[in-house]
Order: C-alpha cells, then sequence, then structure tokens
C-alpha cells in the first residue's frame, strides 16, 4: 500500500508546521539531553544524507521533523544556561544589567510593609518581570533605561511553565540602580506614551462607571491590569476570557474592517494591502505586541498581502507560514499558553470553514440565517481546538463556554468596531467618541452579563485533574473522525468539492 501524501501546496506547508511544531515538542520532552544537541545535529545530517544516497523518498518531511528537535534541544541548553548563570543570590560583583522592555508599574504595598515596582524585562530569550524596592515619589524606571539590578529568580516546580516569565526579586534598594537612562526620543517610551492616551480615551464619556470603561480598555486595547480577580474569575468560567487577550479576533476584525472600509472608498485590491498593514502593525505595538497578537497581525499580513503579489489569499497557508516563521524562530514559544493556544484556536476555525465549505449550504448565501450559522460554527470549531489545552494548562473544562461564545463573538465582534470608530472620532470630536464608548460599553455589559449568567449554570464549567497529552490526542483524533463520518452523510456541494485542506 502507497502512503498517501498531501498534493496541495497549502497542504504541504501545514504538513511541515505541523512536523516542525511535533519535533520541537519531541526536543523539550527530553531536557536531560540538551547539553548534547550538536551531536543530535550532526547524527541526524549523517542519517539524512545516507537515507539520500540510498534512494529513500519524501526525507524532507523527516529533515523538518529532526530540524525541530534539534532547535528545541539547543534552545532548552540556551535557557538552562540563562537559568543557571544568572538564578540566586547574584552578590555585588555579579550584578546584570537589564533593559527595562515596558509595563512598568505605580510603585504597590506589600505584605511585609515595603513598597515595590515592577517592569517587564528579559535575561537572553528568557522573560522576566523585575522587582525592586521603591520609595512613594522616587523616579520610576522609564521604558529603554538599562538598570544594573542583585537579586534572585524565582523558581518554577512545574516542568511545564520552567520558561513562564519569572520574577527576578531584588532585596534591598541599593542593589538597583539605574545605568543608562532612555534616549530623548525613545521609540517604546513614546508607544506607551500613545497607547496610555488612547486608553484614556477610550473611556472618555464613561465616568459615570469606572468598571464598564476598564472592561473597554482590557477588551479594546488589552489593558488587563485594572480587571478585579472577582470579573476574572466570572469570564475564566464562562469560558469567554480570551476576550482581554489581544489576538485573532482583535487583528482580524480591525485588518478586515479597514480592509472594506478602502473597498469602499474605491481604493485598488492590490493597494488596500499596503494600507492596511502599517495601521495593523501600529495596532498590534499599541496594545503591547503579544504573542496571539503577532501571530494573527501576521496571518492578516499575509492575507492582505496576496493580492499584491497577485495571489489568492489563503488561510490555510498564512497559518502555516505563521507557525514555520514563529516557531522556527522562538521554539520557546511552545511554552507560551496563550501564544499556542492562538495559533490552535485559529488552525481549528481554518480547517472547519474548508471543512463545511464543501457542504451544500442549508441557507441561501449573505441571508441573516446563513451568518448566524457560520458564527454558531465558528465558536463550535473555536471551543472543540481549545478545550483540551486549557484543560491540560488550567485544570478547566468548560462546556458553558460554547454557549456563552455564540452571544459574545457577536457583540464583540461590533464592540471592537464601534471602540475603534470611538478613537478615531476622539481624534476629531470628543462628544462624538463618548457617544460611540457608551454604544461599545452597552455591548460589553452584554457580555459580561451573558458570560455571567452562563458562569452560573450548573455544569458549565468543571475542576479536573490536568489532560494529559494522549488525552488531548485522543479528543481531536474523536472530533476529526466524527467530522469525517459527518461529512459522508450531508448533503455535497454540486460543484467539485474543495479538500478539507
Amino acid at each position: 500500500m502507497q502512503l498517501s501524501l498531501p498534493q496541495s501546496p497549502s497542504a504541504r506547508l501545514a504538513c511541515a508546521a505541523a512536523l516542525l511544531i511535533a519535533g520541537e515538542a519531541t526536543g523539550f520532552s527530553i531536557p536531560h539531553v540538551a547539553h548534547a544537541w550538536p551531536w543530535f545535529a550532526a547524527v541526524a545530517g549523517v542519517a539524512l544524507a545516507a537515507a539520500w544516497g540510498y534512494g529513500v523518498r519524501h526525507l524532507r518531511w523527516a529533515a523538518i521533523f529532526a530540524a525541530g528537535v534539534v532547535l528545541a534541544l539547543r534552545t532548552e541548553a540556551k535557557l538552562v544556561r540563562a537559568l543557571d548563570e544568572n538564578a540566586g543570590i547574584y552578590g555585588p560583583e555579579r550584578a546584570v544589567e537589564l533593559q527595562v522592555d515596558g509595563n512598568v508599574s505605580e510603585p504597590r504595598r506589600q505584605k511585609n510593609g515595603g513598597w515595590r515596582i515592577f517592569f517587564a524585562s528579559h535575561i537572553g530569550p528568557m522573560p522576566l518581570t523585575v522587582a525592586i524596592p521603591a520609595q512613594p515619589g522616587a523616579p520610576p524606571p522609564n521604558t529603554g533605561e538599562t538598570w544594573s539590578v542583585d537579586g534572585a529568580i524565582s523558581w518554577r516546580t512545574d516542568s511545564s511553565k520552567r520558561y513562564d516569565r519569572r520574577t527576578l526579586w531584588v532585596r534591598r534598594r541599593i542593589d538597583a540602580r539605574r545605568v543608562i537612562e532612555a534616549a530623548p526620543w525613545n521609540p517604546r517610551a513614546q508607544w506607551e506614551s500613545v497607547g496610555a492616551e488612547l486608553a484614556r480615551r477610550a473611556g472618555a464619556g464613561l465616568e459615570w462607571n469606572e468598571e464598564l470603561a476598564t472592561l473597554n480598555r482590557a477588551i479594546l486595547l488589552g489593558r488587563r491590569a485594572d480587571l478585579t480577580k472577582e470579573r476574572r474569575r466570572m469570564f475564566a468560567d464562562a469560558g469567554t476570557v480570551h476576550l482581554f487577550a489581544i489576538s485573532g479576533l482583535h487583528v482580524m476584525v480591525v485588518a478586515f474592517f479597514l480592509e472594506k472600509l478602502l473597498a469602499r472608498l474605491d481604493v485598488p485590491e492590490g493597494a488596500r494591502g499596503l494600507v492596511c498593514l502599517p495601521l495593523v502593525a501600529a495596532y498590534v505595538a499599541l496594545t503591547g505586541a503579544r504573542p496571539s497578537a503577532v501571530r494573527a497581525a501576521a496571518m492578516a499580513a499575509l492575507m492582505l498581502a496576496a493580492p499584491v503579489f497577485g495571489r489568492r489569499p489563503n488561510a490555510l497557508t498564512a497559518w502555516s507560514a505563521t507557525a514555520l516563521a514563529v516557531y522556527g524562530l522562538s521554539p520557546e514559544r511552545l511554552f507560551d499558553i496563550g501564544c499556542t493556544l492562538s495559533f490552535t484556536v485559529m488552525l481549528g476555525i481554518v480547517l472547519w470553514m474548508n471543512w463545511t465549505r464543501s457542504l451544500s449550504p442549508w441557507f441561501r448565501p449573505g441571508t441573516r440565517a446563513a451568518r448566524w450559522c457560520a458564527g454558531i460554527g465558528v465558536s463550535f470549531a473555536a471551543w472543540i481546538a481549545g478545550a483540551p489545552i486549557t484543560a491540560r494548562t488550567f485544570g478547566r473544562f468548560t462546556p458553558g463556554g460554547l454557549l456563552a461564545n455564540i452571544a459574545v463573538m457577536a457583540c464583540a465582534h461590533l464592540m471592537v468596531k464601534t471602540g475603534m470608530g470611538a478613537l478615531a472620532a476622539s481624534l476629531v470630536c470628543l462628544p462624538l467618541a463618548a457617544i460611540l464608548n457608551n454604544f461599545a460599553a452597552a455591548l460589553t455589559w452584554t457580555m459580561a452579563f451573558a458570560s455571567k449568567c452562563v458562569a452560573a449554570l450548573p455544569g458549565a464549567t468543571f475542576e479536573v485533574e490536568p489532560w494529559t497529552a494522549g488525552a488531548c490526542i485522543a479528543w481531536y483524533a474523536a472530533w476529526i473522525a466524527a467530522l469525517a463520518l459527518v461529512g459522508r452523510v450531508l448533503p455535497q456541494r454540486t460543484l467539485a468539492p474543495r479538500k478539507w485542506w
């Protein structure tokens, strides 16, 4: 029996991305041999050369998988070395210089009575949150500055979270000092100030309800620091906490809203992408350039730029190319739950849309019933794709999210469009921006109310033992088999159906 391999370019690219990610997952699962990664690379190279000499076919798939294993082992070795060199108390002679990457907090009072300021930084590829002693009124760190710090990095007992953002604790005030001040015109600091100004404008007209203003800022700009723990827990129980992660929902709505606006202005199709791309990149930068947002922006860029080069947009090709770029350049992103969840959910939606495209529609295309049916299907696909990851990572299974997202996703699309319109209007007419902000706040209240009602339903969320990798694979395999059987029963289009990829 001859093995049937995918023939279409988009399917081959998707298989390449899947094999690279599978290879990296394999490499990260054997961290105790990471220091020998050059030997693994040499052995893999010799084995592939020998197989090529003997005429073995389809070696490119084995080469991609082997490259993923070697990349993961090399990254593991680099991150372990960074931890070994910087964990523990440094001592004056071992103070390190760290750059302030942003997210500088106001002075916070600690349980022991002292005050601390937190800011984001990194050591090599490992992200850090630096906590330094502070005194109210003292000048805080500024984005772009370099600080010399002497402290200890927190440990992670869970191996699957060993490369999450860690905290470097500085015990004494004299152990943290400014070494290099920020340049007079620092791009990152300027972007932060612009983001802060947009956050202020997003709350214009909502002075009567600060909680709704906070929710507006969190959903529209990703500013979640002011959300209360009760609110976070409510959205998590309802399975709608993804609203506050600037990801595909937000970026795609912004990108294609701009594209449709330019189409109405009769801008040529090839030029629309060139106009939209800088604006989408600016939005991602203003919201903190989180991995999920960068993923969505990269996919949107490939989709919008396709007509410029005379190509048809292909969602699966865009997803595959973005996955290869992200995980090829930064294999440690496998440990970033937001990035992994974003990629997985987006793949589920893309495959669902391609699967349904070959089916005969029950409703006439373009009608309201057809749009509602499509929205329910996308919510269903997103829940199927994301449920195992949340169960494995957070020990939480939320069937109520399937119900809540049907209402929430429809409101979220309109809320993001309205909120963007309010930000644009605030530049020319603040009263109009206040009216639009209140309309966006009404949609935000509706989403919060729907999430609260679903979270209160019995059986909407379950605390479960973290799923194993085998259970996650079995979940996906069962759904793929079920949809394949359903596809054989449902009526097909009269035209030649497209393949599922």
